[in-house]
């Protein structure tokens, strides 16, 4: 991935060395300096991670759902909570293939994106380094310490807010929407996503895409993986079927969340694009919704 012209991210393993060694001295001025100065220069070295990731790695580097596991000096840093994990792109290889694929068949550049559940910023950055001209909004429920300096070091805008909070959501839509790409990578929760959809997807301009990640969440059972992980309904069967008989003029799937969702949405829906773990609705134009 380039940036702007004359500059790029490492991306040959010297390369990335000599951006280890640039995170080796601030770590040496956290260690020369007074306690007070250790989160400034914390902060410091996230942003550089978060930065120079977007700025383009080699393609390797995002072949591993945690990709520091294999530099020794990055896992050190991460083990003794020098660096907060958080500030790499947190997105699977699988989904980085489907947004791949699906941002390169965009009739146009996103000229507005905002993403929901940004941790730490990784991806958010990695969106403004794809798209320099667009303007970029993260939103999280706690935003990392790093992401609350004004202007943000990637030039990203980021907001604190809950998705669950219809009042704030919409407030965020008027004042930087419309959007080309809406993405919900926020709570996952069933409930919380279909409210966020109902609101955003129609602050979405035609011909956008708004994305949904993770829809394998609400699959889990209570206790499964973790006892604080309850996603609620599945309801992502029963939507994907009801969008389907909707496009091919078919029968109304029976009555239940799932369907009851497409049916507040699916006048707005020209395509859906499903994959592993994620989903993308392409925004009709005017003349499909007629």
């Amino acid at each position: 991935m380039a940036g702007p012209e004359g500059e790029r991210g490492p991306s040959k393993p010297e390369e990335f060395l000599a951006l280890w060694r640039q995170m080796e001295e601030l770590l040496n001025e956290m260690r020369r300096g007074v306690e007070r100065d250790w989160h400034r220069a914390q902060d410091a070295v996230a942003d550089l991670i978060r930065t120079q990731t977007a700025a383009g790695m080699a393609p390797a580097f995002f072949t591993r759902r945690r990709p520091w596991e294999a530099n020794p000096q990055l896992a050190a840093m991460i083990e003794h909570g020098i660096l907060d994990h958080a500030a790499f792109p947190q997105k699977m290889p699988h989904v980085l293939a489907f947004y791949r694929r699906l941002l390169t068949s965009l009739d146009r550049e996103p000229a507005s994106i905002l993403e929901i559940g940004v941790k730490g910023g990784g991806s958010t950055a990695v969106w403004k380094r794809l798209f320099p001209s667009a303007s970029v909004v993260g939103i999280d429920i706690k935003l990392r310490r790093w992401l609350t300096r004004e202007p943000s070091e990637d030039g990203v805008v980021y907001l604190q807010g809950d998705q669950t909070d219809a009042a704030r959501l919409a407030e965020v839509a008027a004042k930087h929407g419309p959007f080309d790409l809406v993405i919900d990578d926020g709570s996952h929760v069933s409930d919380h996503v279909a409210g966020t959809l109902r609101l955003l997807l129609p602050h979405v301009r035609a011909g956008g895409i708004y994305v949904i990640e993770d829809t394998h969440s609400s699959v889990r059972k209570p206790g499964a993986w973790r006892s604080n992980e309850q996603y609620g309904e599945d309801i992502w069967p029963d939507f994907t079927l009801a969008v389907f008989e909707r496009l091919r003029r078919g029968v109304a799937p029976p009555s239940s969340a799932g369907a009851k969702l497409a049916s507040a949405v699916s006048g707005m829906i020209a395509d859906l694009i499903v994959s592993t773990q994620v989903m993308a609705i392409r925004k009709a134009e005017a003349t499909e919704l007629a």
